[in-house]
């Protein structure tokens, strides 16, 4: 992939999320992948995009992604998580091989580049993970990932789980093989699918290898009201469960975290562990909502995501955002999720979520130019009288009105079309696999 070594983006209005959270009128200016200007006084570069009539913003990022799922879009709707787990997706993914994890991969990365978002903190399955870390590095986009930890057998769910040795092994040798690969834009993490799916054992290994790496543990937490009153009842629930495996703190981000008890967001809050809130998949799995404003009230940082393709069903940050904002309001007023803060979640918070807000999150001279250019012309954002960006960012804008989209420096959507892959290419290589992976998965009825 060729790397533009200058790139002006010309008279936007800049977005930058800084300290001041400041909207400029003027340009950007990167040079060998990081932001060096902004505001730019020059003209010229390699590469000149024309943000006329525009918003420059810095790219998404997304906490909580599953990149293997993609091909599994429509065939696990209107379920709960439970049934969602065990009549499908487990099956699915015990079918997946090499070619299929890296066709769902690239089919997810394009959705989400297209969208406008540069970064994902992605779980894959418990096999072929080099696959979906292949498919990042070949397309440029940014991510944390890791495979599937699961040395717990659950009998009569269908999942699909590993011996304790062979998990670690598999996750270290990623890391040995992956980690810091792309110049830096992948990272391997350690992603314990949830706090019952790894034995103790497992557990306390993850926490001591996170360490020694310097590395991010992303697990499930608290999705399901019945399964957590079921745990409550066994023993304790998983905020609590996870804290006295010392797994709560700063490396540790928690998908979900909806039935959490009041003692366990003092924790949240306490420990510094991290949140990722998927407003979309909760709803359509019946989940629930988290108590995201008395998270941000306590100062646990919380980031978005879309979660998989087959429990939202699409990778849209900007339909994540819009529903952060709403789904809140009716229990604690229309003030509870300003368009800022929901804003901040989708960048900022979603670096300070990976551990990389002194590298990406906002329009900042030194940081690494990951950056999307927005049109306004669109029918649904007019008209533009008492223009309020932000919130047009967050309650007007689509996925279709991203024009641009550069991540390390380079350029990899322009007016609105890829320039270094063939989504005509990804779109048919999913759908043969989609077959092949439905053909050989053992679907259970319900």
């Amino acid at each position: 992939m060729k790397t533009t070594s200058s790139i002006l983006i010309r008279n936007g209005l800049l977005v930058t999320m800084n300290a001041g959270r400041e909207i400029l009128g003027g340009s950007v200016y990167i040079e060998d992948g990081r932001i060096l200007e902004i505001p730019s006084a020059r003209t010229k570069a390699d590469t000149v995009i024309d943000a006329t009539d525009c918003l420059v913003a810095p790219g998404f990022v997304q906490t909580h992604v599953h990149l293997c799922q993609t091909l599994f879009r429509g065939m696990a709707d209107d379920m709960d998580v439970i049934d969602w787990l065990r009549l499908r997706i487990w099956p699915l993914e015990q079918a997946h091989n090499e070619q299929s994890v890296y066709d769902s991969a690239r089919l997810a990365i394009a959705e989400m580049i297209r969208g406008g978002t540069t970064c994902a903190l992605t779980m894959e399955t418990v096999r072929h993970t080099e696959e979906a870390f292949r498919a990042v590095l070949e397309t440029g986009f940014r991510a944390i990932s890791g495979k599937a930890m699961m040395d717990r057998w659950e009998p009569g769910t269908e999942m699909v789980g590993e011996e304790t040795k062979a998990s670690l092994a598999m996750s270290l040798a990623l890391l040995e093989e992956f980690h810091g690969e792309g110049d830096g834009r992948l990272q391997v993490a350690f992603c314990p699918r949830g706090s019952r799916n790894c034995t103790e054992g497992l557990w306390a290994d993850i926490v001591a290898l996170a360490a020694e790496h310097d590395t991010v543990i992303h697990t499930h937490a608290a999705e399901n009201e019945a399964q957590t009153e079921l745990l409550a009842k066994e023993s304790t629930t998983d905020i609590e469960y996870l804290h006295s495996l010392g797994a709560t703190g700063p490396r540790l981000v928690a998908a979900h975290c909806i039935w959490v008890t009041e003692r366990e967001i003092e924790i949240l809050a306490e420990s510094g562990t991290k949140v990722a809130h998927c407003p979309s998949c909760n709803l359509k799995l019946a989940s629930g909502l988290a108590p995201v404003p008395e998270f941000l009230e306590r100062g646990v940082v919380v980031g978005l995501g879309a979660d998989g393709a087959p429990c939202n069903n699409n990778l849209d940050m900007f339909q994540e955002m819009r529903l952060a904002s709403l789904v809140h309001k009716p229990r604690r007023g229309p003030r509870s999720m300003p368009a800022m803060s929901v804003l901040e979640m989708a960048t900022l918070g979603g670096a300070r979520t990976l551990g990389l807000e002194d590298e990406l999150g906002s329009l900042e001279p030194g940081k690494r130019a990951d950056v999307i250019v927005i049109r306004r012309d669109g029918l649904h954002t007019q008209p533009q009288v008492g223009d309020d960006p932000i919130a047009q960012l967050v309650y007007e804008h689509r996925a279709p009105d991203v024009d641009s989209v550069i991540i390390d420096g380079k350029v990899l959507v322009r007016g609105g079309e890829f320039t270094e892959f063939d989504p005509t290419e990804i779109r048919a290589r999913a759908s043969e696999s989609a077959e092949r992976v439905l053909a050989r998965a053992e679907l259970v009825s319900g």
